[in-house]
């Protein structure tokens, strides 16, 4: 109703217009086309989203860890996606006959070769578990219950409260980013208010609300550690990277201290497995607890440097990729530079969008850019 309210108001005005000035009415409409001319040519200017499949698959196998106790049956299988998917980890916790999977990725087909090393366990999959609302841990949800129809998608009650709220919003940016291998739509998952999981009569530890990646999100957002006391293995989820850019768009100094906090307890524990959220697959035979949680704390305290002796979010990834020149998932430090700076049109990725934007008084582009970031942060927040 809206819409035909607003082509006869237009065609209305237009008639007006013609009769009061015909050379108005054609500005009017050269301006308008021009408008529709200059959107159709920025909105060809995004990223290609055929780039998310991946042409090899390489790396070394995929690693198993043993429990650290005889007379446990629980194993764990890390499973790592390539690096256009992300270089997402998913772990599968294994019983004797069930499986966990931990995070289920972001891409239609790096799910479905995480439910073919599924199958390959010949086990049961009981729980898909969301240790974080971010799209590319929550998306292939959807391919693991076409293939596991019976298994649960589970998550704490905060982050499964922040998954439905994005669920639209993370759909579309999966299809802007991905194509025809977006794994959408997305799959509400159930909240599981619990601080444990038993797998075959073994504990599996949930440690709730710690602090991570936040990206567009406040600084306590929720995320969701998971602690296998018979394997000695901790998930820490995406509060440690290794061989990659860590995402630390939308933290704060205070959300930064309590992350670091967070890892330094870790490494009083006495750990044979640390599993970080996304980690180079090529990396994966050097990842050792020491490694991982040496790495995540140093690339924070890294990047706080940087960020304190730069005045653009340019010197800060430049800054960045001069001291880690080999590590791969370079959009996490560029997405999450430019959140930091306030830089919302270059969250597009979109060159035309850019050059646009540097024709534009610089006043108008800020004012722009905090109005979208402020709707953008108001869409993925509870109010």
């Amino acid at each position: 109703m809206r819409k035909v309210v607003f082509i006869f108001g237009a065609v209305v005005f237009a008639i007006g217009l013609y009769f009061l000035s015909p050379i108005a009415l054609g500005i009017v409409v050269a301006l308008l086309a021009g408008l529709v001319l200059l959107a159709v040519w920025v909105k060809g200017g995004g990223q290609k989203a055929e780039g998310s499949i991946p042409e090899t698959l390489e790396g070394p196998a995929f690693r198993t860890y043993e429990a650290a106790f005889p007379d446990s049956p629980l194993k764990l299988l890390h499973f790592i996606s390539q690096a256009n998917e992300i270089n997402v980890s998913s772990s599968l916790i294994m019983g004797d006959e069930e499986v966990i999977s931990v995070t289920a990725q972001a891409t239609k087909y790096a799910a479905e070769r995480l439910a073919d090393e599924i199958e390959k366990t010949g086990r049961k999959l009981t729980y898909i578990y969301l240790d974080h609302a971010h799209l590319d841990h929550s998306q292939g949800a959807t391919i693991l219950k076409q293939r596991f129809p019976d298994a649960k998608c589970v998550g704490a009650p905060r982050v499964v409260a922040l998954q439905h709220l994005r669920m639209a919003a993370d759909d579309e940016m999966a299809r802007k980013r991905y194509g025809d291998n977006a794994a959408v739509p997305s799959l509400p998952f159930e909240a599981l208010d619990t601080d444990k999981i038993m797998l075959e009569g073994r504990e599996i530890q949930l440690w709730h609300d710690q602090y991570g990646d936040v990206g567009i999100g406040e600084e306590d957002e929720p995320h969701t550690v998971i602690y296998i006391p018979d394997l000695k293995a901790l998930l820490p989820t995406d509060i440690c990277y290794f061989g990659a850019h860590m995402m630390l768009g939308g933290t704060t100094a205070n959300g930064r201290a309590k992350w670091k906090e967070q890892i330094r307890s870790y490494m009083d524990m006495d750990l044979n497995v640390v599993i970080p959220g996304h980690v180079v697959r090529t990396w994966s035979d050097k990842l050792t607890p020491k490694a991982t949680l040496e790495y995540s704390l140093g690339y924070i305290e890294d990047y706080e440097a940087a960020l304190a002796s730069s005045k653009t979010s340019d010197e800060v990834i430049e800054k960045m990729l001069k001291t880690y020149p080999e590590q791969e998932h370079t959009s996490a430090l560029y997405m999450g530079t430019l959140i930091n700076f306030g830089e919302t049109h270059r969250l597009l990725f979109n060159p035309r969008i850019e050059k646009v934007a540097s024709c534009l008084p610089k006043g108008f582009v800020k004012w722009a850019d905090k109005k979208l970031f402020q709707s953008k942060k108001a869409a993925a927040n509870p109010a």
